[in-house]
């Protein structure tokens, strides 16, 4: 295995499988469901991008582990974990595993819940490295983004923005706003706001210019 351990970054882990020690976020979700093992010290799980829920680790199996040795499995949960799933900052002490390790374990095989959680409309989206500055810690979809009055005399304002999709040719983005700006730009709260890059002397940032 990798033997570098957290922190990864969040492109780093996203659809990635990872072995990760059985801490008091796991060990919470195991409990509340009955499944913990006296005999399993560590976890296998696969790291995906919930829309809503953010970066998200699903628990497939239950292993133990030696020195020096590959990982043993002693349970496999029915539906790959459905319902075993917690926040990536939850998760604790944990390894990537490489394909290699993954496929020696049957990690491999198709994933169907998947398909789920990745929305067509957002893959171009996620696969887009220039935005991952912008992006929330642990919640890949959310982007950083001024609001920018077309009158230019409202002071512009940070906010959070959802992201949803691109146009065909990728100039713009389009989103949710999760945060009620504290001025008025003619948007509010959960409504959709439309993202493009910008630039000035300071650097390259989000926008969303708002009014007539």
């Amino acid at each position: 295995m990798n033997n570098r351990t957290t922190p990864y970054s969040d492109r780093e882990i996203i659809n990635r499988w990872a072995i990760a020690e059985i801490g008091p976020g796991i060990s919470r979700i195991l409990s509340a469901k009955g499944l913990m093992r006296p005999d399993a010290d560590r976890c296998i799980g696969f790291f995906y991008v919930g829309h809503e829920e953010g970066i998200t680790f699903r628990i497939h199996t239950l292993c133990r582990t030696e020195p020096g040795g590959a990982p043993e499995i002693v349970a496999n949960f029915e539906n790959h974990g459905e319902g075993l799933i917690l926040h990536s900052d939850e998760v604790g002490t944990y390894t990537l595993l490489s394909n290699d390790e993954a496929n020696d374990l049957s990690l491999l095989e198709e994933q169907r819940w998947r398909l789920y959680y990745e929305p067509e409309q957002l893959q171009a989206v996620r696969k887009r490295v220039d935005l991952d500055r912008f992006r929330a810690p642990g919640c890949f979809d959310d982007v950083s983004v001024i609001l920018v009055s077309k009158d230019r005399e409202t002071i512009p304002e940070g906010v959070w923005v959802r992201l949803e999709g691109q146009s065909d040719d990728g100039a713009s983005l389009r989103g949710t706003l999760l945060n009620e700006p504290y001025s008025d730009f003619g948007v509010h709260e959960g409504e959709t706001v439309t993202v493009r890059f910008a630039e000035d002397e300071e650097g390259r940032f989000l926008v969303a210019e708002m009014g007539s």
